[in-house]
Order: C-alpha cells, then structure tokens, then sequence
C-alpha cells in the first residue's frame, strides 16, 4: 500500500514503520517510530486526488456497472460503501477502480457490535447501544438491498456491505478538510454541509485522547497537488507509537463506530431522551421557546446535566396555567413557593429516569461465555461500568441540587420540614 501511496505522490515520513502493538494485541496494525521524530515534521501528507469521496464513488460505480441510475437517492455511505465493495467483487477492473491497493490494505474483519454474535449482543441488553446497533443493521440491511438491486450485483453480501460501511464509519474524514488554514490548525471541524470522505494514509494511526497534532491543509504548487498533512506537534521518540487524535468521544461512540472503547474515559457520557409521543399543545410551547424534546442530551462524566434538557422538561411538566399568569394572581411569596417546588419535581422525575436506566444497566443477564470473545466481553464491560459511573455522578448532582431547594423551602420560604 505505501508504495502505491508514493506512487500517487501521498508523503509518508521516513522514520515511520507499521508493526503490531506487543502490549495490545487488538489493534492491529500501528504506526511506530523507527527514530527520534522532531516537532514541526510532516508524518504523512495525503493529495485531495487520493481522496475516496461521494462524487469519485458515483462515477466510478456508474462506469464499471454500466448503470443509467445517476444514484441520487443514495446517500453518502451508500455510494462509498458500493465503492469500495466493488472492488472485492470485480477484481479485474483496474482503471475505476483505483483504490485496489488501500482497500486491499484495510482490515478483512470488523470488531464493532454489529459484528458481535447473539450471546455477545446480550452483553449490551439494557444499554442504549442494544437499540444503536439494532437501528444501524436495520438501515444498512435495507442499503445493501438497495444497492444489490440497482447494481445488479447479486454477489454483493451483507458482510461485504457491513465491513465497508464500517471502514468507512471509522476512518472517514469531513470534506471541509481542504478549507483548513494552509498555517495549520487543530482537529477538523465537521460542517453542516460537509460529506464523509476516505483519505489513505491519513488514517493509519490510533486514537490517543488530548494528543497534539496539527492538521495542515496545502494549496496546489509546481511540485506537489493539493493535500492534507497531518504535523508533530512534540518529538516523538524512537520506538513509540505514534498517534493521531480523533476527539473527544464517548465509549459509546467508539464502541458503536470503531470498535473500541478508552479505560478510563473522562469524556463518557449517557445520552438521555424524552421520546416521541409529546402532545401537539407541548410541541407548541416547545416551539416558541427554541426548544426540541426531540434531542438527544448528554449528561456528562462530571454528573452535570443539560440545561437545555431542564428547559425542555420544565415546559413540560408546568400546568398550562402556570403559562401567562398575572403578578397579582399570586403573591411574590407564593410564586417563589411554586417555582422552588416545581422545579423540585422536575429534578425528582429527571432523577427518576436516571434510575430507571441504571437499574437496567445493573441487572446481569446470564450469558454463555463459550461463545464470547475476551475482547468483546472486555469493552462491553468497560462500556456499561462507565454508564453507571455517569449516571451515579448525574444521580448525585440532583439529589444535591433538592436538598438545597429544600434547604430554602424551610429556612426562608415557610414551609415546615
């Protein structure tokens, strides 16, 4: 893959050697130091014109296919995903498809929950990701059909389909890539209007959280095309590996998208929602307020809950009445009584959520381990320790949060304990 790379005038440093990790046998490959690497060097440039994107995918797949469908229904994971399946099926097209050597260089096997069998599955009952993954192979069951039938490749498998969706989930990169400042800048931010897109070379390394790494955009010159780098920021010593930094994510994230999960992860978070059913009257209130019952809500490590889903939740448990009222209705007195106990009753149901899903996360499920792999068992731990670190912490904040409401009720407000 390397020389391929070079070959279509990718730069990848010359200290740099791809070895297994000794200590963690399931990552893989890994980007190591052969010698001391300084700040400021380059470790791998990448050309926009190596880059897999939407676009390349439609035109290749409309060429080695002969298909008059110009695929403007399929979205983006669909085209580069029939993509890069493509050339795992028609292994004598050499001139579309033009990434035989990259893909060829991917994993053969995935590790993420869509890959787990049944009695790993059972591993995540009760967590949100049970209905993430049941959600994620539901769509792309119904993608890879779709593709099946307009291609009219019937050799096309659900395991194919699944394993180049997965690349692509872990390893894509936002298009606005190339607007980066050609001066360097941190991590890529995704923009509403940007599309996933494959950069080989650029994603040969591991996540390392916090680590510092600049990403630089270059323009086209005499000597080299348009390109993203990715910079040392720190030397980097010889025998180390070398990372890339992907962001602060959940363990639920890299679960779910990369198949791995962080011990500890100071960036875990439980996403909380409200459902679905909310009266259209609600709805209503919802909206002259900017606010969506339908998002989804964080509550991060530290405990600390979304102040848009108080907001949220305060609409609506207040009595329609509570809408509007006229000061004189009631006395300052009164008003402050209401409020603080309102405001009681929406921590106490928020709390009340909270508990629910932990009870969930805390049942053991009987599961027969003969048939599930020690990694698997191992990250689906960590996974559902960290959501009940999460949810403790939240559980915590609330119950601090009533005792000071109380606290005021019976000290200053006149209500007796």
């Amino acid at each position: 893959m390397l020389e391929w790379f070079r070959a279509s005038k990718g730069t990848f440093h010359a200290s740099l050697t791809h070895d297994f990790d000794k200590d963690v046998a399931s990552t893989g490959l890994c980007v190591f130091a052969t010698s001391d690497i300084p700040p400021n060097d380059t470790l791998v440039s990448c050309p926009f014109e190596l880059a897999i994107t939407p676009e390349l995918a439609t035109r290749a797949i409309r060429e080695v296919t002969g298909t008059d469908d110009d695929l403007h229904t399929w979205n983006d994971r669909m085209r580069i995903s029939a993509y890069i399946a493509l050339h795992w099926i028609m292994k004598d097209e050499p001139k579309a498809l033009a990434h035989r050597e990259y893909i060829n260089s991917l994993p053969s096997t995935i590790s993420t929950p869509l890959s787990y069998c049944p009695e790993e599955l059972e591993l995540l009952t009760g967590t949100n990701l049970a209905g993430a993954v049941d959600d994620r192979r539901r769509d792309w069951q119904k993608e890879c059909e779709v593709v099946r039938r307009v291609l009219r490749v019937q050799e096309l498998t659900w395991e194919q389909y699944l394993t180049a969706a997965t690349h692509l989930s872990s390893r894509s990169f936002p298009s606005s890539l190339h607007q980066l400042p050609q001066v360097g800048g941190g991590r890529p931010e995704i923009r509403e209007d940007s599309h996933p897109i494959l950069l080989p070379g650029i994603d040969m390394f591991n996540h390392a959280r916090l680590h510092p790494i600049t990403w630089l955009s270059s323009s086209n010159t005499p000597l080299s095309p348009p390109a993203i780098s990715l910079i040392t920021v720190q030397a980097t010593s010889a025998g180390s590996q070398v990372f890339n930094n992907y962001g602060p994510k959940s363990n639920e994230e890299f679960l779910l998208g990369y198949g791995f999960v962080i011990d500890p992860n100071p960036d875990d978070t439980v996403i909380l929602r409200l459902g679905s059913n909310i009266p259209s009257i609600l709805e209503s209130r919802m909206r002259a307020k900017c606010l969506n019952a339908r998002n989804r809500f964080a509550l991060r490590k530290d405990g600390e809950v979304d102040a848009e889903l108080l907001e949220v939740m305060r609409v609506m448990m207040a009595p329609a009445e509570a809408e509007g009222h006229a000061e004189d209705e009631r006395t300052q007195h009164e008003k402050e009584i209401w409020e603080i106990q309102s405001e009681m009753e929406v921590l106490g149901t928020l709390g009340q959520m909270m508990e629910d899903k932990l009870v969930k996360l805390q049942y053991e499920h009987r599961v027969d381990s003969r048939y599930v792999r020690e990694e698997n068992r191992r990250n689906c731990e960590i996974y559902r320790r960290g959501q009940i670190e999460v949810l403790n912490a939240g559980m915590d904040k609330l119950a601090d949060r009533i005792e000071r409401l109380e606290g005021l009720l019976d000290q200053g407000l006149g209500l007796s304990s």
